[in-house]
């Protein structure tokens, strides 16, 4: 009854003034994509002494294009925008992650590669909690 007479009402007040709306919803959505206090081995990682400095960077693989063996410095985290990339590290292992994966590596994470295998490109968004003077990533022999 007390419904029926509340929907009354606000008809009522549309009729008076038809620009009053009633949001259903909120219009933020605000959702948690990751955590991990682990990199992608299982490790625990630690933030590099210094200046602190936060990085985000848009990677975009072609396909069949492979970013050469590299290690990081300091801790970041991935997210796979669109496609896939496919990580592998020289004692053979290799992890593939796809569109919607997260993932943490660090510098405790051997030296690795990032090859695009799919068909087509990939966009990977990467943070990075650095230090001023610290590079995002080392190149490997």
């Amino acid at each position: 009854m007390i419904k029926n007479l509340f929907i009354a009402l606000v008809f009522a007040l549309m009729l008076i003034n038809p620009n009053i709306t009633i949001a259903a919803e909120s219009p933020v959505d605000v959702q948690e994509i990751f955590t991990s206090s682990k990199n992608i081995d299982g490790d625990n990682f630690k933030y590099p002494k210094g200046k602190a400095e936060m990085r985000l960077i848009r990677v975009e693989v072609e396909n069949g294009a492979t970013i050469p063996i590299h290690s990081h410095p300091a801790p970041l985290l991935g997210h796979i925008e669109s496609g896939e990339l496919t990580l592998a590290e020289k004692k053979g292992i290799s992890k593939t992650f796809k569109e919607g994966d997260s993932f943490v590596l660090s510098a405790n994470t051997p030296a690795h590669t990032m090859a695009n295998n799919g068909d087509s490109s990939a966009v990977m968004w990467v943070a990075v909690a650095s230090v001023e003077g610290v590079p995002t990533l080392t190149p490997e022999e």
